[in-house]
């Protein structure tokens, strides 16, 4: 494999987003380069990672998936331009894990139309760590556009109530909350984010409820903040614990309700952050934006806001416009939070897209979580209003339970099986134009790399040229590498 213009080692696009950006991440909050870890290092090619020295391979067409083979011997090599050098010793961010969105959808289907056996078996073989070791969990506060019902709801609806004196999370225990508490059951540490589409409808300054558009009134800030108060602390009398929230999902395009920066950050620093610490939830973390790539200057504006900078842990991303590149000024956390393929789309698209644009990508620009939306939806896209054609992680049939493993759930057991507690993501090199949304696919090996703390390394890649690529694969912390070939539109992931 060749790359015009590259290094050896890694491309100009790799460097731009990690090694030069390195050291300014210390000022944006996130996680410095660390020349010589204290994690140990043992002999490349040693057995690591729980004994595990292997390649997991999977075709785009699905027709081979999650196929395991050992990999060859690791011998001395040199680096030349268009090697996979990995340095496990350069360490980023950390890396804290996949998962999806338990919408009310996810929850209906898998409550409806599974058995709780065959329930509990998938939930255990997505989140346990024996299984595909899923550690993330978004879910909604309130109604979503992904639900079983036509009328949605917030925790507050009827008449104004700034007191909050009828607040109820009672909707949300008939499917939600007991989902939740199963997969906490299986995997306690599971991390769950928490946003809400929508204020109730007597917050609203223009538009109806779950309407595009609609405006906050600002009046009721004070009472908003509030609300997420009292929603944390009804979870946790529920026995979930919520480990971070957003102000608003697509805030900026206001879908359901629009904030402008603004009021984003006045909300943030001048009253939800002040609530949650005067409530003794200061640990729970705020994520600004939780919007596009390519609104990335509102989340940095927000984040870098005076008020809001005390409170603001970071900036949430979607990967439906824009590029991850735009991640890689790493103000402060950088999450994943939401993306989901079209069932219009080919297999072969979706892989590329997830694969190598959205997890690569966005882990190899600073994303310490990827999650995906609904982690379930039956075989129409269903249940939802008003959005067809969508597709879950896995689908569920609605009339034999049957699950169907959609590329999306391999694009992330790629990277979550071998990951381990403490992992941290190190140099790899990705070759090609960067991703950009539904317009430039990878068109090269694209990569991102995983140094876990016992020194194993677990290497993520995507063959997006049109032709099987032959390259070597180098541990820098020896010299040593191996040759693999990859076929187009291939993932694999190799672990030593």
């Amino acid at each position: 494999m060749t790359d015009a213009g590259g290094p050896a080692g890694f491309s100009r696009r790799q460097i731009m987003a990690t090694g030069t950006l390195a050291t300014a991440s210390v000022l944006a909050g996130g996680y410095a380069y660390l020349a010589g870890s204290p994690a140990r290092h043992p002999r490349a090619g040693a057995v690591s990672a729980g004994g595990a020295r292997l390649r997991l391979t999977t075709a785009p067409d699905l027709s081979t998936a999650l196929a395991r083979s050992g990999l060859p011997p690791f011998t001395p090599v040199t680096a030349a331009p268009g090697d996979v050098t990995v340095s496990p010793r350069r360490v980023f961010q950390p890396f804290l894990g996949v998962g999806a969105a338990l919408t009310d959808a996810a929850a209906y289907v898998l409550t409806r139309y599974m058995t709780a056996e065959r329930r509990r078996a998938l939930l255990e073989e997505l989140f346990s760590a024996s299984g595909r070791n899923w550690q993330m969990l978004r879910v909604c506060m309130g109604s979503a556009d992904f639900r079983s019902e036509r009328t949605g709801y917030t925790y507050a609806d009827g008449a104004a109530d700034p007191s909050l004196s009828g607040f109820s999370v009672a909707r949300d225990t008939a499917l939600i909350t007991p989902g939740i508490k199963e997969i906490l059951a299986i995997n306690p540490h599971v991390r769950v984010l928490a946003t809400p589409w929508t204020p109730p409808e007597w917050m609203l300054a223009g538009g109806t409820f779950e309407s595009s558009d609609c405006t906050f009134n600002g009046r009721y800030k004070a009472p908003y903040a509030q609300y997420f108060v009292r929603f944390i602390e009804a979870y946790r009398s529920l026995g979930i614990p919520v480990w971070a929230v957003t102000a608003q999902n697509e805030a900026v395009g206001g879908t359901f309700t629009a904030l402008t920066p603004a009021q984003e950050s006045d909300f943030i620093g001048a009253h939800l952050g002040p609530a949650l610490a005067s409530a003794g939830l200061g640990d729970v973390k705020i994520f600004a934006m939780d919007d596009q790539w390519s609104k990335a200057g509102y989340g940095r504006a927000v984040y870098a806001n005076s008020a809001a900078r005390p409170h603001a842990a970071g900036i949430a991303y979607h990967g439906y416009a824009g590029s991850p590149a735009v991640m890689s000024q790493a103000a402060g956390e950088q999450h994943l939070t939401e993306w989901r393929s079209l069932v219009s789309e080919s297999r072969a698209v979706t892989m590329a897209g997830m694969a190598g644009g959205y997890i690569a990508g966005g882990v190899s620009n600073w994303a310490r979580s990827v999650i995906l939306w609904n982690l379930a939806l039956d075989q129409n896209g269903e249940p939802n209003v008003g959005k067809p054609g969508r597709r879950g992680v896995v689908t569920v049939n609605n009339t034999t339970g049957a699950v169907t493993r959609n590329p999306e759930y391999y694009a992330l057991a790629h990277l979550s099986m071998f990951a381990r507690p403490g992992a941290r993501r190190c140099l790899s090199p990705s070759y090609g134009p960067a991703y950009l949304a539904y317009k430039t696919y990878p068109s090269d090996i694209t990569t991102t790399a995983l140094a876990n703390p016992d020194g194993s390394v677990v290497l993520y890649v995507y063959n997006g040229a049109a032709h099987a690529r032959t390259f070597r694969t180098i541990d820098d912390r020896r010299h040593t590498g191996f040759t693999a070939t990859m076929a187009p539109g291939e993932l694999s992931t190799f672990v030593w």
